[in-house]
């Protein structure tokens, strides 16, 4: 029997490693894979839409440890910027000390542009989300697990992030430890209908997830802070200003 048949039939999981979010759906198999005994899970998503994570509030708010990369909507200037600064340096000398000085001066207004406009991205979509109890109790838990240093939210500004990734972290002794991940091309935090074209598949082997970690880690440490944004923008939202809301 495949370990991940055995695995699967130890936990209750699905046997099948591939989740097209239509037949199947890729929150309700992260949500699976969390309440089978994970203790960390770390996210790539091209945009933080907030209402496909709906289904996961009891595991998020019972992690130890949640990471959720997102990508900047507005990239290019940023981009553009950090080209510059290679090419500066190659030049080398003192070109090269006021270039760097000159680009990193551009990059921090760059940096600050970006993380101001995927606020104002964030406010918008906090505005459509439908405003019912289960959004509403969504939104409380991950201002309360960002207040706790539970939840770190980062910013991916150096161009596009078009990975879609889901690492699922198990502690010691665990039959699926370290960990397993999930890569395709379906973003978990976007809710609503499936599209039927969408298509991904879970990783096991332990030197591919391994891989997949150092990629996470490797964007995550050349992305900035964006945690204290998103709180602040939680708390500007409907959920907090108006306690009772539809539904």
């Amino acid at each position: 029997m495949p370990r991940n048949a055995r695995v699967c039939g130890i936990l209750g999981l699905p046997v099948s490693d591939l989740i097209d979010n239509h037949e199947q759906r890729l929150s309700l198999r992260v949500r699976a894979y969390l309440e089978a005994g994970a203790d960390a899970a770390r996210f790539a998503v091209g945009y933080l839409f907030l209402d496909g994570l709906a289904p996961l509030r009891a595991q998020i708010e019972r992690l130890e440890s949640v990471g959720i990369l997102i990508g900047n909507v507005v990239s290019r200037s940023t981009e553009e910027q950090v080209r510059e600064e290679a090419a500066a340096r190659l030049r080398g000398g003192e070109a090269w000390v006021r270039a760097q000085e000159d680009v990193a001066a551009t990059l921090r207004a760059s940096h600050d542009r970006a993380a101001a406009e995927t606020a104002l991205s964030l406010r918008a979509t906090l505005e459509a989300l439908p405003r019912t109890a289960e959004h509403r109790a969504l939104l409380l838990t991950l201002a309360r697990s960002v207040a706790q240093g539970r939840l770190r939210i980062r910013l991916y500004a150096q161009g596009r992030l078009h990975a879609k990734v889901a690492l699922i972290g198990y502690p010691a002794g665990h039959p699926e430890a370290p960990g397993l991940a999930i890569v395709g091309s379906s973003n978990l935090t976007l809710g609503g209908e499936a599209h039927p074209t969408e298509m991904n598949v879970v990783v096991r082997d332990g030197e591919d997830v391994a891989a997949l970690e150092a990629w996470h880690r490797r964007l995550w440490d050349v992305s900035q802070d964006f945690h204290r944004e998103f709180f602040d923008e939680l708390g500007e939202s409907w959920a907090f200003r108006h306690p009772a809301p539809d539904g």
